[in-house]
């Protein structure tokens, strides 16, 4: 059964708190685990589960239209949090920031623009912790991350190379001029581009913790055990994979998007989908001192900005007058 996805509802849900969107499809095995939290660490479970959907998608990227396969997905990125707050992407800077904040960035890579937004979040926090009880996994999830390093890896590669392999389909398609397969691409790359967005949050949130938690040593300090050295979350760096992803985002931004999206709002609203989490990567102090990575960035916004309009008549969709970015 195919998903029956719609772009502006997905955003609405997501913004307000990911973990209460319904994923009524998910793989039974995930269902299981709703009142065991903890299960989701064995790698073999996630394995179950994700394994098929790599298969299905590396063959077609249509497969990520399967229900089953959306809601699992879906599921997962559920189990882990995003910022810290379930609405920070909510409120990605402005359009009218956007160049100031990049001419900072640009100039000085020392540290991170002033957040005026907390009380804003500590507001939507509150208002999320009195939201009726779901299950013991996602009334947890907003603030504790379940989800292992090793299958949050394996979604963003997974998404990552699904929206890869559309594009070149894509590309294939309009230089071809088929015309019928316009609704379906435009389908598609909404559906890869919300989930990227939501990966890449909960991918630079684990980062943004690893970060904090890194004490670097001095002098002839203790020595780490090799079980501290192998901890789970010290064995990934996600920054490869991140490059990967804004790369990926570049080729997206460079197909004649104005062939599939046929009104401004919904071009804006997908650009949106690339352009929130490239903000969102510069707010890292640890992503920004990187050069490959804030290059790459600033490539995302820089052709969202010289093909697509970005910034101008950015609060042309609904949602972008509810978000703006």
């Amino acid at each position: 059964m195919s998903v029956d996805f719609d772009i502006n509802d997905a955003l609405k849900h997501y913004m307000s708190d990911p973990a209460a969107i319904h994923t009524p499809e998910a793989d039974s095995i995930l269902v299981d685990c709703e009142n065991d939290p903890e299960s989701l660490g064995d790698n073999g479970t996630i394995n179950a589960v994700l394994n098929p959907i790599v298969d299905a998608v590396a063959e077609n990227p249509d497969a990520i239209t399967r229900s089953a396969h959306f809601d699992s997905l879906q599921f997962l990125l559920k189990c882990a949090p995003i910022s810290s707050s379930p609405v920070l992407l909510s409120f990605p800077p402005s359009s009218s920031s956007a160049p100031e904040t990049l001419r900072r960035l640009s100039s000085s890579t020392s540290g991170t623009p002033e957040d005026p937004r907390s009380p804003l979040l500590q507001r939507a926090c509150a208002n999320a912790r009195h939201r009726p009880h779901q299950s013991k996994l996602f009334s947890r999830s907003r603030y504790t991350s379940f989800l292992s390093p090793h299958a949050l890896s394996k979604i963003f590669d997974l998404i990552t190379s699904g929206l890869a392999a559309e594009a070149d389909v894509i590309h294939h398609d309009l230089e071809s001029d088929e015309q019928e397969l316009i609704a379906h691409h435009k389908q598609l790359l909404e559906i890869y581009g919300f989930l990227l967005q939501w990966t890449i949050a909960a991918v630079e949130t684990k980062a943004a913790e690893k970060s904090s938690a890194t004490i670097p040593a001095r002098g002839r300090g203790k020595p780490k055990s090799k079980k501290d050295a192998a901890g789970k979350d010290s064995s990934w760096d996600s920054s490869s994979q991140l490059e990967t992803a804004l790369n990926t985002m570049c080729k997206v931004l460079k197909l004649k998007l104005g062939k599939i999206f046929l009104t401004t709002s919904e071009r804006d609203t997908f650009i949106g989908l690339l352009t929130r989490p490239a903000y969102m990567v510069l707010e890292s102090e640890q992503r920004v001192k990187n050069t490959s990575i804030r290059m790459h960035v600033f490539k995302v916004l820089c052709i969202a900005v010289k093909h697509h309009g970005h910034g101008y008549g950015a609060s042309s969709s609904p949602v972008r007058r509810r978000v703006p970015c």
